[in-house]
């Protein structure tokens, strides 16, 4: 399962080289990109740790949408996504839509062969240039979580599975050409949260 996340990051990093994203950032509701009509599955159990030391799966948010992005700090998509997913984390937060939860996991552990604590180091450096002040810095170990998301098939990052409030992945997207704070893409997340 490694294998195909290994594969996946490296094939997304490759396309990226030989051609530019055609679609401009923040030009599609999520509705438009997303990937559903698929059996919604219980997501894996791999440990997600926060810089506080926290440990938690994807399991551990009942009766809240989950927006579970898999990414990591030098994947070129990723540098458009995280700063638009801080300010979806942050109108939510204002908009009192506590029941929506961004939750960035970074596979930087993997990607660059390192502890999880000079990973969760990387990704605090990053927040702190790029001023994500909404977000939460947690890591996937081991990228346990993401090698049984991108299993069998390979994809790129920065992917989010969507997992609903009941605990299921109900849906897929290659975020970075969403525009998340949109009143469409709001009015839909708060359609698939109940709120």
């Amino acid at each position: 399962m490694l294998k195909h996340l290994i594969t996946g990051v490296f094939c997304a990093l490759s396309s990226l080289a030989v051609s530019a994203p055609s679609q401009a950032a923040g030009t599609e509701t999520i509705e438009s990109q997303i990937i559903a009509g698929f059996p919604p599955f219980a997501p894996p159990t791999g440990d997600i740790v926060f810089e506080d030391g926290t440990v938690k799966t994807l399991a551990d948010y009942p009766g809240e949408l989950v927006l579970a992005t898999v990414w990591f700090t030098t994947c070129p998509n990723c540098q458009i996504e995280m700063p638009e997913l801080s300010k979806l984390s942050k109108l939510l937060k204002d908009k009192g839509l506590d029941k929506i939860r961004v939750l960035p996991i970074s596979i930087d552990e993997i990607v660059f062969r390192e502890p999880p604590e000079d990973a969760m180091a990387r990704v605090r450096r990053y927040y702190d240039r790029r001023k994500l002040d909404h977000l939460p810095v947690a890591l996937d170990l081991s990228a346990r979580n993401a090698g049984h998301l991108f299993s069998p098939d390979p994809v790129g990052t920065p992917t989010t599975f969507i997992i609903s409030p009941t605990g299921d992945v109900i849906g897929v997207l290659q975020g970075w050409k969403v525009n998340w704070t949109s009143d469409e893409s709001i009015a839909y997340l708060r359609s698939l949260a109940g709120v």
